[in-house]
């Protein structure tokens, strides 16, 4: 279960990089827009768990939104659900 949360925590960390972690962060990634469209491909290079790479993702600007979303409702919803703590 703490597993679960940490995963999550981790995910939207990943996602939302304004957002404080409980690991050492990476600095935001830059973002790199081709094309004048909003609806655009948006590329970014995220850090891999595990790895000193980055990976780049490329995704639409609703796509990215949608992703930070989300995240953000799943952070949320695990921060929500924690059980009670007793002496």
């Amino acid at each position: 279960m703490i597993s679960a949360v940490f995963a999550v925590a981790v995910l939207a960390a990943a996602a939302d990089p304004a957002a404080p972690a409980a690991t050492n962060a990476a600095p935001p990634a830059k973002e790199a827009k081709s094309g004048a469209a909003p609806d655009g491909m948006v590329c970014k290079k995220e850090p891999v768990l595990g790895s000193r790479m980055k990976q780049r993702i490329c995704m639409t600007q609703a796509e990215w939104d949608q992703r930070k979303a989300s995240a953000r409702d799943d952070l949320d919803a695990a921060q929500r659900n924690r059980p009670l703590q007793s002496n």
